[in-house]
């Protein structure tokens, strides 16, 4: 990652290499900080997109496996009133 050479402080743009070591190395362990957050903030929105991902994949087999017993219990209910009716039926 390439060092920050210039800071702004009130607005004003400062070359880095005219101050001293203290506060070339304070400025690289803030970028150091920063390249970090940068990391973490990047894992925080693949983790979101991937819990999302995978909880519409979720969704969508509850919803499936539902429909399928919906349509098992209405086979079993129909094939139960099928056995209940008599083989002929008389006119009224």
């Amino acid at each position: 990652m390439e060092q920050t050479r210039s800071i702004t402080v009130d607005g004003i743009g400062y070359d880095i290499g005219q101050f001293s070591q203290g506060v070339q190395q304070a400025v690289g362990i803030y970028n150091s900080f920063q390249a970090d957050l940068n990391k973490a903030q990047l894992e925080v929105i693949k983790t979101q997109a991937a819990l999302q991902s995978v909880g519409a994949q979720i969704g969508e087999a509850v919803k499936k496996e539902l429909a399928e017993k919906a349509a098992a219990a209405k086979a079993e209910a129909d094939a139960a009133t099928a056995a209940n009716e008599p083989a002929i039926k008389l006119a009224e």
